[in-house]
């Protein structure tokens, strides 16, 4: 009867030992998708930014040239 009593009381410790290394690995997953999400964003503002300075010196350009 003891060692029923203890083989419920390991495997129950056991499952919450993978119920917690479960939770931190997706607590680790959705962290490094929120860095690339952050990255990403942060890539596609840099792009926009340049494309803008390109398109207002070309604008400055034109508006030289038409002076």
């Amino acid at each position: 009867m003891m060692i029923l009593i203890l083989l419920i009381l390991s495997l129950v410790v056991l499952m919450g030992v993978r119920k917690q290394r479960n939770a931190q690995a997706k607590l680790r997953y959705l962290e490094r998708i929120n860095a690339l999400e952050a990255q990403r964003k942060q890539q596609i503002l840099a792009t926009a930014i340049k494309m803008q300075q390109a398109s207002n010196s070309d604008n400055n350009q034109d508006l030289k040239k038409a002076s």
